[in-house]
């Protein structure tokens, strides 16, 4: 005769049965499965546990889960994606402070530009082109020519512009030796020190591989973007760099480099701090100006400035002082352009210069009324202050 335990019961008091249906059946059968009945309790939350393999998929609904019995410790790491959470159930409420880094922002975040005429908007000395090597083109922003023959000529052009904007600058390249750059020297202060700064450039270019954007990240040179594709559409172009403590300060330079022959259009330019570039935001048009004439200004018109007035002899100096509109970066360089309207006295002259304003004057030529002013809109004086 053969017995076996029930397969399917591990309590203590095991219970046999027959395994062939010849076998006897003993009264001692319904003595032993009651007492192991008797040791297992089937009420609410009682019980040996169930195994996993015991639940089929699918049976427990959260209608079954109190609320509050599922605590970290019972979730697997990574368990949950995103997937499984429910589009806007996390508020701001769910998120410690200063928990969202930069890097988690997304490219529409609104951020502080710290270029200064990143739209291209504002051409103080015309319109172009410029072709000369450190020549300034839109405020700001000026040429580094490469070697060997290379060639860049610079304008402001308003058919090949990005949706929104009014301008862009044209960059018509011939490539010598190397590269030529179109770039900004950014004014940030001692705070560029071991900060991570992103810079973004929207670009319009008809061959590949040939128009990319760079930032300088101090002692070790300059950190590349992306290429532009080629497919003759504006594309935002970006690159980032963590500024070493060596930088040398106080100015960040970024641009892009034209590493081919063509003609390339930029626009919206935006420099951020942190590791995600940002959406070009243009600041309001007077705040646009008072950054350039920090760095730029020129006093133009025919009759404007005057020197005016009355000299008793010959070789006096006759002038006055004047403000500029905006205080400069440092103290500019004054030029004054053209050849003015001269009466008993020889051309103008600038000096004492400073950050607030420069002297205009003239020398008598003899005793009498002196008098000197332009006498063509494009002639005048203007200051330089490019730290």
């Amino acid at each position: 005769m053969a017995r076996t335990n029930a397969v399917n019961y591990t309590g203590v008091n095991q219970f046999p049965r027959a395994d062939a249906a010849t076998d006897l059946f003993k009264k001692e059968d319904v003595q032993v499965l009651a007492l192991a009945v008797d040791n297992h309790d089937h009420s609410s939350g009682k019980g040996l546990p169930l195994p996993a393999g015991a639940i089929p998929n699918g049976t427990i609904t959260s209608a079954m889960i109190a609320d509050g019995t599922i605590v970290a410790a019972d979730i697997q790491d990574g368990a949950i994606t995103s997937a499984k959470i429910l589009d806007g159930t996390i508020a701001t409420a769910d998120h410690a402070d200063a928990s969202v880094t930069n890097a988690k922002l997304g490219t529409d975040t609104a951020r502080l530009n710290l270029l200064t005429n990143g739209g291209f908007e504002i051409w103080q000395r015309g319109n172009g082109p410029f072709t000369a090597h450190t020549a300034y083109t839109a405020d700001r922003w000026f040429i580094l020519l490469g070697s060997g023959g290379s060639a860049l000529s610079v304008s402001r052009d308003a058919a090949n512009i990005p949706s929104g904007g009014r301008y862009a600058a044209a960059l018509t390249h011939t490539l010598g030796g190397s590269a030529a750059l179109y770039m900004q020297n950014a004014e940030v202060g001692k705070a560029a020190f071991s900060r991570t700064y992103s810079f973004s450039i929207m670009v319009l270019a008809a061959a590949a591989n040939a128009i990319r954007p760079w930032i300088a990240n101090g002692a070790s040179g300059k950190v590349y973007g992306a290429y532009h594709t080629g497919n003759n559409t504006f594309q935002t172009l970006t690159a980032s760099s963590a500024i070493s403590g060596g930088f040398p300060g106080p100015n960040l330079d970024m641009g892009v480099e034209l590493a081919a022959s063509g003609t390339f259009y930029v626009s919206n330019a935006m420099l951020v701090m942190g590791s995600v570039a940002a959406d070009y935001a243009p600041l309001h048009p007077a705040d646009d100006l008072a950054r350039c004439l920090r760095y730029y200004e020129g006093h133009f018109g025919t009759g404007y400035p005057t020197i005016l007035g009355v000299a008793t002899a010959a070789s006096q100096n006759i002038g006055y002082g004047v403000g500029f509109a905006a205080q400069k970066a440092v103290v500019p360089t004054i030029t004054k352009v053209g050849t003015w309207v001269a009466t008993n006295c020889g051309q103008p002259s600038a000096g004492s210069a400073s950050g607030s304003g420069y002297q205009l004057y003239v020398a008598s030529s003899g005793a009498g009324q002196v008098q000197s002013q332009p006498n063509s809109p494009s002639n005048g004086v203007t200051a330089e202050s490019n730290p």
